[in-house]
């Protein structure tokens, strides 16, 4: 005698469709939570990125803040160099003193001059003419300030003398004498009375006097 299922294939079919919802859920859960833990670990990863930007940002402008403090510090180094250079220039009283102590020493008795002329270069450093207004191109970065060199003093002289002998026995103590950096001779020739004439620059050295 057959076996006779007792048990409707409605409820089985019922049974089955439960099942096959209940693994379908579990499968949406773990997806879900893999969603949500892989959107944490992203929003991990961005919060990070920021942190390394803003660090990042904050480096860069404390960067520009110091180079920035530097280049005002050069300038204003370079800004007191220029005026102290001219300052002292204008101190120079005892290097007219000592010139004439050089020029007494070095005439001869058959030599005497007519006509002395101090020209002082007061152009700052750079070719950037005191008062003139014009500025200098800014320096890189990288570049070490300029040290300002003092401007220079030169003395024209015109003189005369017996012979050339006499002339070239000046200039040449002249040019042995303290301060005094070149002599040239520019000129000479025969003036009145068969004396000879001459015409010599003389560049003096910078000594820093008080």
């Amino acid at each position: 005698m057959a076996d006779i299922d007792m048990i409707p294939r409605s409820w089985r079919d019922g049974i089955r469709v439960r099942h096959a919802l209940r693994r379908t859920a579990v499968a949406l859960a773990i997806v879900v939570l893999a969603g949500a833990a892989g959107s944490g670990w992203l929003r991990w990863q961005v919060a990070a990125l920021d942190r390394q930007a803003a660090q990042l940002r904050a480096t860069a402008t404390q960067a520009q803040a110091g180079q920035a403090r530097e280049a005002a510090l050069r300038e204003e180094h370079e800004r007191h160099a220029r005026q102290d250079a001219l300052l002292r220039t204008l101190r120079r009283q005892g290097e007219l003193a000592a010139f004439a102590q050089a020029i007494d020493g070095a005439l001869p008795p058959d030599a005497w001059l007519t006509g002395i002329v101090l020209r002082r270069d007061l152009q700052a450093v750079g070719g950037t003419a005191i008062g003139s207004g014009s500025a200098q191109p800014a320096a890189a970065p990288s570049a070490a300030p300029a040290v300002p060199v003092p401007p220079g003093s030169t003395v024209e002289l015109a003189g005369q003398a017996l012979d050339y002998e006499a002339v070239t026995t000046f200039l040449a103590r002249l040019g042995r004498a303290p301060g005094v950096a070149t002599v040239q001779l520019q000129s000479s020739g025969a003036a009145d009375a068969g004396e000879v004439g001459f015409h010599a620059v003389v560049t003096l050295k910078w000594e820093d006097l008080p």
